[in-house]
């Protein structure tokens, strides 16, 4: 992305952990080591307990980063989320967890794309996928979906149980100003 998606905003992610918090028991944040006191300092504001867990080869692409993540999860079941997704709906992450009935995960669609970073994984069957993305292919999301046996919530499901918003993520100055430029935005109403 254009800049670093944590830097952004501090209302970005505030929110996004914010969020999560009453759905897990442990946030992780997955980061370049020159990029966690930023990040913590923007996040003193939550009253989140949330641990930072760096690369140890930075910028080597979302695969590597869920695979560093996972490294350190002893839970059984993990949910993904992008730190650049504001609008995330916990109550949909808690559905999620309930339709695992057995799969290595559980990956929402929308507009015909599977949505991996609003998603939910059993941690040690995604943490192989993850680690053997990272080893023989391009390390994106969509390696780690084709090495696993996923539950896929098509978006008439899905939109069932949330809207399109939550898959909304802030990527540039532009997109954070496109969503905050009115008094009806979804951040504003989120203050």
């Amino acid at each position: 992305m254009g800049f670093p998606r944590l830097q952004a905003r501090e209302d970005v992610n505030t929110h996004v952990v914010t969020r999560v918090d009453p759905t897990v028991d442990r946030i992780l944040i997955n980061c370049r080591r020159d990029q966690q006191a930023d990040f913590k300092s923007a996040l003193d504001s939550t009253t989140a307990d949330v641990e930072f867990v760096c690369d140890p080869v930075p910028d080597s692409g979302p695969a590597a980063g869920l695979r560093t993540a996972l490294e350190t999860v002893s839970e059984p079941v993990v949910a993904v989320v992008a730190c650049d997704m504001p609008f995330l709906d916990s109550s949909f992450l808690d559905w999620l967890f309930e339709k695992m009935d057995g799969a290595d995960g559980t990956v929402p669609y929308v507009d015909g794309t599977p949505q991996p970073t609003h998603a939910v994984f059993t941690t040690e069957p995604t943490r192989r996928a993850a680690d053997d993305a990272v080893r023989t292919a391009s390390g994106s999301l969509r390696d780690i979906l084709d090495r696993l046996d996923l539950g896929e919530i098509l978006e008439s499901r899905v939109l069932e149980q949330t809207n399109k918003t939550t898959f909304v993520d802030i990527n540039t100055p532009a997109d954070l100003v496109a969503w905050t430029d009115t008094d009806s935005a979804p951040l504003r109403r989120m203050d």
